[in-house]
């Protein structure tokens, strides 16, 4: 125990001593290690397991910490973060956002903001709290009122003029209008004034009539004038398809480059243009340049602006030195801003751009030609062919892609680095570089997955798959999620029991750190309860929630969880190769997820996303598997069903193929560039033609040696689906070939509802695995491993144990396990053989020794609006209880229950209190003595020394959320019964009315919610369930 305390105090040491204790959860130095015969807990020293009871504060999680348009006060500040540090919240996300909150005194970027700024970086260093900081103002992109139109996001703009010649012209061509802004520009009546005056001229092309319109599908995503999420709206294409074949197109109907003819330096600084006409007739366009008029929307009012020109890195350098720079040169010494530890570039909702002043040079050096002929294609007309325009527009999409990852993404990087500070980034939804490649440049590759039970309103699955590949493909460890977003109106009704299998989900997709949506700093302090929201959004994790000092206990499931999963690399054997080309969001197979709605699991073996960018330029191989520097291997990676390529990614996989890799995929015909045509295709088949030795494609799936490797191929490996974006071999078919090259599954539980994720470090393999199901379940589980040793690693305890009983097979371990429901551990195996007997119990079993049933004496906060003190004759459910003080109750309530054992207290007996089903937290004490805090199933703590046979006293502590209070406060009897004025000033300080107990700023009827459609608020199970009883451990069985 003196070694565990030593280990403490270094864990702890630069904790602020005024807050320690309440910083540290009570169980965090007090492991409950259960004594056992046949399945040992383990005691040896080890770095990684002391880790695992106590982690170290970069995997505590973290709290989006939101301010509403200025309502800031300092002292509310500091009691926020005290109060996220009591509750092991070891990161913060500082942005400020205008939703659903009228405005407050302190205005963004102000003196007294700036000066708020500062207090919150040296309170959080103080506490020994990360700041992140937002890259503007706003949760997404960069921009603000600094912003002129020239340094914003912008368009290629074209107005058309027809006429008929010979004649001699002299008119005014009119200014292009700017488009109609994207849906999410969040354009103010300021800036569409400003946006409509502002143009730049780029060119005046001329060119003979074409006979007929044709139309390019999906105009507006191939020339990036917009990009829309899908995240939300899955009409929204994942990928802009480039094929081989077009329709052939009557010449008449096309635009003839050669006849082009460049007017620009004939049109005066008026518009006016003076041309002798050729015979027939002919089309004009004058093409500017327009902003795009995407703004910091939802930013504070005095933030709010233009967003950055994203292809021009002086954009974002002036960006930051009215915004970031200011505050850094406010705080002083770096020392002094420590805790500032990051930048952070959140979810893209900034649409697209497709031009900027110097685009047609960047393009010019970057593609090797001339884009200016192409620029009706920007207005969906065609030049020489349809062929020639679509490939022309890929690469004005992959220009626009290198330019906002080399002078936007990358710029970000630097200026963090250049201050000392990482670079995260959310890399979705449909941005224009590629979800991929522009997290992968990210130091922290992040993603966002919101609560399960919105999965009819947002879907983002698929930014966690992106982000874990790009973190298994590029070496990093933390994997930082945006978690449990939701725009259920200010239910409060989201609380760690609840949350537990969506949590676990998460961690098996490869989530290692937690940053919860959202803290909404609560200016107004303890007078109003619950206090701000954040409009509709979020799960109000913030200190009003009334079990918020019970929190440690999940918190510290998570940390542990976190750690672990920290370790090594991620074990996977399918590699996806992502088609070249943007926008792009990856999406597996349709049956390699299993499961509905937003929590679908991998199957048994483990898959990633890998973009050509990423492979050829991390890539190698090694023992016949696709590796990735100080990152994972693959045994196999599959081509996307597509016939196009480009040489030089198709010359890389001939590299790897030779060198030993796997492949299945069936050749490309084309280039779907224009860079080299035609010659460029031809060089697609001759390498086509060496690596699959003919392009006709076999009937069944057919094996191809290469060099050291293996190309399969052939007509039937893709699925059969109308789905144009089905890229990729069922799952089912992948798995049966890894199984004919004797490559078994990572995890089989023979179909048991069981999620898992599988690392692997020098000495040990680390498995996770989950229950998804409500019930019990016992299970032979095989593992991919043999010749080590298992033991078992609880993340809600930090108990290490050993799992005595298991089979070694030579290629793989069978272990009976046993799962509670939504039970989660660790399957850790080691190197060291500790010899332990293969005839043991892995589990525990108990004996019910008394229940504790009939009258219990219930506490409530009359201040709440519950009676102080009642008699529940027997355990029952808030919301059924008669008394409307109870129904209605939010809060804390406290059981008081006396009660004899009548049977010796041996002290080498395990006993157990358990609580049954429990509404949503709870404190257990015993005789004095805290037991802990209870918040998911089994609903179990120990007694440790506290039982008595006689006159044992038993104090359950109970919280809930708020959903219940907020209901009875809409009720005829409770509504509008107070007159409120604010001291602070909001609502500018007049009078009005509310309910008795509650305040929140944000609660809408179901039928008041746009197009979505919600269900009326319901009252939500609360209190103690039941029923309780004292268990025993079976010493026999083990």
């Amino acid at each position: 125990m003196k070694r565990y305390l030593i280990n403490c105090y270094k864990k702890t040491r630069m904790v602020n001593w005024q807050i320690l204790i309440l910083t540290l959860s009570i169980t965090a130095c007090q492991p409950n290690v259960q004594k056992l015969e046949s399945n040992e807990s383990i005691v040896e020293s080890d770095a990684i397991a002391e880790n695992f009871l106590i982690p170290p504060n970069s995997t505590r999680p973290g709290v989006y910490w939101y301010f509403m348009d200025g309502n800031q006060n300092r002292d509310e500040m500091t009691a926020d973060l005290e109060a996220m540090a009591r509750a092991g919240i070891g990161k913060v996300v500082f942005l400020e956002v205008n939703i659903g909150v009228p405005r407050g005194p302190v205005n963004f970027m102000s003196e007294e903001w700036q000066d708020n700024f500062v207090h919150a970086v040296k309170t959080t260093k103080r506490l020994g709290i990360e700041l992140i900081l937002g890259t503007g103002p706003g949760w997404a992109g960069s921009g603000g009122p600094w912003v002129k139109p020239e340094d914003s996001m912008q368009h290629l703009v074209a107005g058309v003029t027809e006429i008929s010649g010979p004649k001699s012209f002299k008119s005014k061509i009119a200014v292009p209008k700017p488009p109609k802004p994207n849906y999410f520009a969040g354009m103010s009546e300021q800036w569409i004034k400003v946006r409509e005056d502002w143009y730049e001229d780029v060119s005046v092309l001329a060119f003979p009539t074409p006979s007929d319109d044709v139309v390019i599908d999906q105009l507006d995503l191939k020339t990036l004038k917009e990009t829309q999420p899908y995240s939300i709206w899955k009409h929204i294409p994942r990928y802009v398809r480039s094929d081989a074949t077009y329709k052939e197109l009557k010449e008449e109907s096309v635009i003839n480059q050669d006849m082009i003819i460049d007017l620009s330096n004939l049109m005066l600084a008026d518009g006016t243009l003076e041309w002798e006409v050729p015979e027939g007739n002919w089309t004009i366009m004058r093409f500017v340049s327009r902003t795009t008029g995407q703004t910091t929307r939802p930013a504070p009012t005095p933030g709010h602006g233009f967003e950055t020109d994203k292809f021009n890195p002086k954009s974002y350098e002036k960006h930051w030195n009215n915004f970031q720079q200011k505050l850094l040169d406010r705080i002083g010494p770096r020392e002094l801003s420590s805790s500032w530890t990051r930048i952070h570039l959140d979810s893209w909702e900034m649409s697209s751009q497709n031009w900027s002043k110097s685009f047609q040079e960047e393009f010019i050096n970057r593609r090797g030609y001339d884009p200016k002929p192409f620029y009706p294609a920007y207005a969906g007309m065609v030049v020489d062919s349809l062929e020639k325009t679509e490939r022309f527009l890929w690469d004005l999409r992959k220009t626009a892609q290198e330019l906002v990852i080399e002078n936007y993404v990358e710029v970000i990087k630097a200026k963090a680095h250049e201050h000392d500070m990482a670079y995260s980034n959310q890399p979705y939804d449909m941005n224009p570089a590629g979800n991929l490649d522009l997290g992968s440049v990210a130091d922290i590759p992040s993603c966002e997955f919101w609560d399960y039970r919105n999965s009819d309103l947002v879907d983002s699955l698929y930014s966690c798959i992106e982000a874990t590949s790009i973190a298994h493909t590029m070496g990093k460890s933390e994997v930082p999620v945006e978690a449990f977003t939701s725009v259920i109106p200010n239910r409060f009704h989201a609380y760690p029991g609840q949350m537990k299998n969506q949590t676990d989900w998460a961690l098996a997709f490869g989530v290692t750190n937690f940053i919860f949506h959202t803290f909404q700093h609560q200016p107004l302090g303890n007078e109003a309860l619950p206090g701000m929201s954040m409009g509709p959004h979020g799960s109000n994790w913030h200190r009003h929630q009334n079990w918020w000092d019970m929190l440690p206990a999940y918190h510290d499931y998570i940390s542990r969880s976190s750690y672990l999963l920290q370790q090594g690399v991620t074990v996977s054997d399918i590699l996806y190769l992502t088609p070249e080309g943007v926008p792009h969001i990856f999406w597996p197979p349709a049956d390699a997820l299993l499961g509905t709605g937003l929590l679908k699991d991998k199957r048994g073996y483990g898959f990633d996303a890998v973009s050509p960018r990423i492979l050829i330029n991390r890539a190698s191989i090694k023992d016949g598997q696709i590796a990735f520097k100080n990152a994972s291997s693959y045994k196999v990676m599959i081509l996307p069903k597509l016939d196009t390529m480009t040489p030089e990614t198709l010359e890389a996989i001939i590299g790897f193929v030779e060198e030993g890799a796997t492949i299945i995929g069936n050749p490309p015909i084309k280039s779907p560039s224009l860079v080299n045509y035609p010659d460029s295709d031809a060089k697609v088949v001759e390498l086509a033609t060496e690596l699959w030795g003919s392009l006709d494609l076999p009937v069944s799936l057919t094996a191809r040696k290469v060099g050291k490797g293996t190309v399969y191929w052939g007509q039937d490996i893709y699925l059969k689906t109308d789905d144009e974006e089905e890229f990729y071999p069922s799952y089912v078919k992948t798995a049966n070939l890894l199984k004919e090259i004797g490559l078994d599954e990572d995890f089989s539980v023979g179909g048991a509802p069981i999620r898992f994720t599988h690392r692997k470090t020098n000495d040990r393999d680390i498995y996770f695995v989950a229950n998804t199901s409500d019930s019990i379940i016992s299970v032979d589980a095989d593992f991919r491993v043999s010749g080590m040793t298992p033991e078992l690693w609880h993340s809600e305890t930090g108990e290490r144990r050993s799992l005595p009983n298991f089979i070694d097979r030579g290629d793989k371990t069978t272990i009976p396990l046993q799962f509670e429901a939504h039970e989660s551990y660790f399957v850790v195996f080691g190197k060291d053989d500790k010899g332990f007997p293969s005839n043991g119990k892995n589990f525990q079993t108990f004996n019910d020794v008394k229940l504790i049933d009939g009258e219990w004496s219930v506490s409530f906060d009359p201040k709440r609006g519950g009676p102080e003190k009642i008699i529940f004759e027997s355990l029952v459910d808030w919301k059924d209880h008669a008394e409307l003080g109870v129904k209605h109750y939010s809060g804390k309530a406290t059981y008081t229950k006396t009660f004899d054992v009548q049977a010796e207290i041996k002290p080498k007996d395990n006993y157990f209190i358990e609580l049954g089903p429990t509404y949503e937290m709870a404190r257990v004490t015993l005789n004095g003595e805290d037991l802990g805090t209870v918040w998911t199933s089994p609903w179990r703590v120990p007694t440790k020394t506290a039982l008595k046979s006689k006159a044992n006293i038993l104090k359950v502590e109970v919280a809930n959320s708020w959903e219940n209070r907020l209901i009875g406060d809409t009720l005829a009897e409770d509504k509008d019964v107070r007159t409120l004025k604010w001291s602070s000033g909001l609502l500018e300080g007049k009078e009005y009315k509310a309910g008795r107990y509650t305040f929140t700023t944000y609660l809408k009827a179901a039928s008041d919610f746009g197009d979505i459609k919600l269900e009326p608020p319901k009252l939500q199970s609360s209190g103690l369930i039941g029923p309780v009883k004292i268990v025993k451990v079976d010493e026999s069985n083990q």
